[in-house]
């Protein structure tokens, strides 16, 4: 958190979480605990005029030089809060992180001495070289931050992987726009309103045509001499995660973290669900994944007499109809089978698609679909 918040002062350089919503702030008789950490910081952590990152990188020259001009341009106060938070080496990490992104050093975004700065610089080198690989790990889905990806990658519709509190800002960079944070209130707002500043103009001007599958996941349940139960979410809202296991992808169908819950009309109360699929690099489409273990898993959760129970081993086959694995790239398909439950077989059909957030590439050594 110190690191998080003297990072900004300089470079922007940190991320944190969205607030909780519903969560009660701890008050005083005078009122909100201006300590309590779950208080939004208030958007004047960025000065009043916030420079751009191309200009930045173009005025760069060595780490010894940036140090110097920290120093001549930062107020006392400032200066300060910092000797008293006994953090002295923070002029040299900022400088350090300028200097890898101006150097495009993974090495040396990863060898800064906190993980906020090691995020931010990661952040910043990836959305300055355009390439999403080198992006952080995201906090709140598998895989890589999606508004960094978004960035890096130039590509508005990828904003959509971003959660309801950053999609915004994710799209007003992109767009350059400040407008664009007009939705948000307070400390996101000038947050949003900053980034558009700070880093419009690394992106230039050209942005990527990507068009998403629109995400849908329907499933039918049928129990003997019950009607079937249908069900639509948005479960797949938000991309899926190409994970490379050898030369197959492993791809999780479930929401993201903390939305992971999906609730079937199962006539069992708070039912859920996941599926994961295993695809050979190889694979041509439409391809045909067994149901059952090597291939295409499905578990059910359901509540049935104040406990909870789940069910897996389900047979039959997923089919793929679109699978291309890029960002932005769709992931489509059906599936149809049976899952036992006790001595009650339970037929089971749906349909899905979502698009790839986030990916990573398989051994250069594996099959590539012909």
């Amino acid at each position: 958190m110190l690191a998080c918040a003297l990072a900004t002062l300089v470079l922007g350089a940190c991320e944190e979480p969205p607030p909780i919503v519903g969560q009660s702030t701890p008050t005083t008789p005078e009122g909100p605990r201006i300590d309590d950490p779950s208080i939004e910081p208030p958007s004047s952590t960025w000065p009043a005029e916030v420079g751009g990152l191309d200009e930045e990188l173009a005025r760069f020259s060595t780490v010894d030089d940036c140090r110097a001009r920290l120093r001549a341009r930062t107020p006392t106060l400032v200066s300060e809060g910092i000797a008293e938070l006994r953090y002295d080496a923070f002029f040299d990490d900022v400088c350090r992180s300028l200097a890898a992104v101006s150097e495009g050093s993974v090495e040396g975004c990863d060898a800064l001495s906190t993980s906020a700065l090691r995020e931010g610089c990661r952040r910043r080198l990836a959305l300055s070289l355009g390439r999403p690989e080198l992006c952080p790990d995201g906090r709140l889905v598998e895989g890589r931050d999606p508004v960094c990806v978004a960035w890096a990658a130039r590509a508005p519709e990828l904003c959509a992987a971003a959660s309801l509190a950053d999609a915004p800002r994710c799209r007003a960079v992109l767009a350059g726009d400040a407008e664009g944070c007009a939705r948000l209130r307070g400390g996101d707002r000038g947050r949003c309103e900053a980034e558009v500043a700070r880093y419009a103009g690394a992106l230039g001007d050209e942005r990527a045509a990507t068009r998403l599958p629109a995400p849908r996941m329907e499933l039918e349940l049928r129990a003997a001499g019950a009607e079937p139960e249908r069900i639509e979410r948005d479960a797949l809202s938000r991309g899926v995660r190409l994970a490379p296991e050898g030369c197959r992808w492993r791809v999780a169908l479930q929401r993201p973290q903390g939305e992971r819950e999906l609730r079937l009309g199962l006539g069992r109360p708070e039912a859920s669900f996941h599926l994961e699929l295993v695809v050979p690099t190889g694979a041509l489409v439409p391809a045909v994944i067994p149901l059952g273990p090597g291939g295409a898993t499905l578990t059910v959760t359901s509540r049935e007499r104040g406990r909870l129970s789940s069910v897996s081993g389900a047979q039959g086959e997923v089919t793929l109809s679109r699978f291309e694995p890029t960002l932005g790239g769709a992931v489509e398909g059906t599936l149809e089978g049976t899952l036992r439950a006790g001595g009650e077989a339970i037929r089971l059909r749906g349909r899905f698609a979502s698009f790839v957030r986030d990916l990573d590439p398989p051994d250069p050594a594996c099959p590539a679909p012909p």
